[in-house]
């Protein structure tokens, strides 16, 4: 499943509302540590994505600012989950590979859970 690139706030509200599960991307085409960590995300999505239910967004917070302050973003890259809407506690701050890969396994199982029961 691709990763969404998010353009505006809008967008984002959006994914949310038609995705039970979200995991999200902040970083910026400046930031080295966000080039690095970026391929990974977007193998995740391919192998993890569940249609309609659990989708993987990146934003560039220059590009969406409104987005980038209503989440709190103090460093790039950091990663947001988000499940029915809310902003989950599971944030994995910088390029830790092993962290973003605990963090989008364990929303995987959720979502395929939910995906069965739907």
């Amino acid at each position: 499943m691709p990763v969404v690139n998010i353009t505006s706030k809008p967008q984002f509200d959006e994914l949310l509302k038609s995705h039970r599960f979200v995991a999200l991307q902040a970083s910026a085409s400046w930031c080295g540590p966000c080039k690095a960590i970026s391929p990974m995300f977007v193998k995740h999505s391919d192998a993890l994505g569940v249609d309609n239910t659990y989708a993987f967004a990146k934003f560039d917070t220059d590009d969406v600012p409104d987005l980038a302050f209503e989440l709190g973003v103090r460093s790039l890259p950091t990663f947001y989950f988000f499940e029915n809407g809310d902003k989950t506690d599971s944030n994995v701050t910088g390029a830790n590979p092993p962290a973003l890969k605990k963090a989008v396994e364990e929303f995987s199982v959720k979502a395929k859970g939910d995906a069965v029961s739907d």
